[in-house]
C-alpha cells in the first residue's frame, strides 16, 4: 500500500509535466513540431545515457540474481499476453493495430522515468530485462506483422542506439567497470533528464490532438480497456501464481516492475510503425488509442499496483 501511494505521487508529477507540455501546444508557446527535435535529443541522447546509467553501480550477486528473475517475470508476462491474444482475437475481430496496441506497452519513454522516480535509479537496472525483451519483440514480431512482410532484419536490433546502450552497459556491470569522474556524472545528468522530457514531448502531442475524437472513438476505448486493464490483471494473476515470488527475497520488488509495465500504455512503436506501414484511418486509430492510454494509465497503474500488492 505504502508503494501504491508512492507511485501514485510520482505518476501525478509526471502528470504536471504532460500538463504543461499540453499548455505549451494549446497556449501555443511551441508548435506540435517542436516536440519532433525534443524525442530525437532525448532517443539518441538521454535514454542511452539513462540505460548505461542504469549499470554504473558495484557488481553483486544479489542484483545479477534480480535481473534474472526481472528477466523471467518478463517472460511470463510476454507468455500470457501471447494466450490472452489468440484467446480474444477472433471472437472481438481484432486486426492487427489493435491487437499489437493492447500486446506492447510502453516500456521504454514511459516506465523509464517512472521507475526511476517512484523506486530510484539503481533500480532501473531491473527493468532493463523487461526493456530489452519488450524492445526485441517489438523490432521484431511488431515491426513484421505491422509491415505485412514477415521478416526480420538484424539492422532493427543493430541499430537501436538504447539497445546498444543497454548491452554495454550490462557488459561494464559485469566486468566490474564504471564511468569515471565527470564522464559518469555528465551520464547521470542526461539520464535524468529524460523523464521530464518525454513527458512534456506527450504533453505536445496529447495539445495537439483533436480530444474530442480521441475519446469519442468506441473502438479505441475497448483497446484501451484491455491495454490497462485486462492484460495488467491477467499478468499480476500469471506471476501472483507462478510461484516466481518464492525465488528469493527481494523477488518481490523485482517482479513489481515487470508488473507495472504489463500496465503501462499502449507502445508508441506501435503507432510509428503504424505511420509508416498501415493506412492513415489506422495511423490515426493508432494514435488515439496511444494518446487515450497514456492519459488513462495515470489512474489505472495506481490501482493495478494496489490489486498487485494484496495477492
Amino acid at each position: 500500500m505504502e508503494f501504491t501511494l508512492v507511485l501514485a505521487q510520482k505518476i501525478a508529477g509526471l502528470a504536471i509535466i504532460i500538463a504543461l507540455g499540453f499548455l505549451a501546444v494549446r497556449l501555443k508557446i511551441l508548435k506540435f513540431d517542436d516536440a519532433g527535435p525534443l524525442n530525437k535529443f532525448a532517443l539518441y541522447y538521454l535514454t542511452p545515457c539513462a540505460m548505461l546509467d542504469a549499470y554504473q553501480y558495484e557488481f553483486s550477486m544479489d542484483k545479477l540474481a534480480g535481473m534474472g528473475i526481472s528477466l523471467l517475470a518478463t517472460l511470463v508476462v510476454v507468455a500470457a499476453f501471447a494466450v490472452l491474444t489468440m484467446a480474444i482475437r477472433q471472437p472481438l475481430k481484432l486486426n492487427v493495430v489493435e491487437y499489437t496496441s493492447m500486446a506492447y506497452p510502453n516500456a521504454g519513454n514511459f516506465m523509464l522515468p517512472l521507475i526511476a522516480s517512484a523506486m530510484g535509479g539503481e533500480w532501473v537496472i531491473y527493468l532493463s530485462p523487461c526493456f530489452f525483451v519488450m524492445n526485441v519483440l517489438m523490432f521484431t514480431h511488431g515491426q513484421a506483422v505491422l509491415s505485412g512482410e514477415n521478416r526480420f532484419h538484424i539492422s532493427m536490433i543493430t541499430k537501436n542506439v538504447v539497445m546498444i546502450a543497454s548491452i554495454l552497459g550490462l557488459v561494464m556491470f559485469l566486468l566490474h567497470w564504471q564511468l569515471p569522474g565527470v564522464l559518469g556524472s555528465t551520464v547521470t545528468a542526461l539520464g535524468n533528464m529524460m523523464g521530464p522530457t518525454y513527458m512534456f514531448t506527450i504533453g505536445m502531442i496529447v495539445g495537439s490532438a483533436n480530444l474530442k475524437e480521441v475519446f469519442s472513438n468506441r473502438r479505441a476505448w475497448l483497446i484501451t480497456i484491455g491495454r490497462l486493464i485486462v492484460y495488467p490483471l491477467a499478468a499480476v494473476v500469471v506471476l501472483r501464481c507462478c510461484g516466481i515470488f518464492r525465488l528469493a527475497p527481494q523477488a518481490r520488488d523485482v517482479v513489481t516492475i515487470a508488473a507495472l509495465t504489463a500496465a503501462a500504455p499502449a507502445a508508441v512503436m506501435v503507432t510509428q510503425f503504424t505511420q509508416m506501414y498501415r493506412t492513415e484511418p489506422e495511423a490515426q486509430f493508432a494514435s488515439a488509442v496511444n494518446i487515450l492510454t497514456t492519459i488513462l494509465c495515470l489512474v489505472t497503474m495506481p490501482v493495478i499496483s494496489y490489486i498487485y500488492s494484496i495477492l
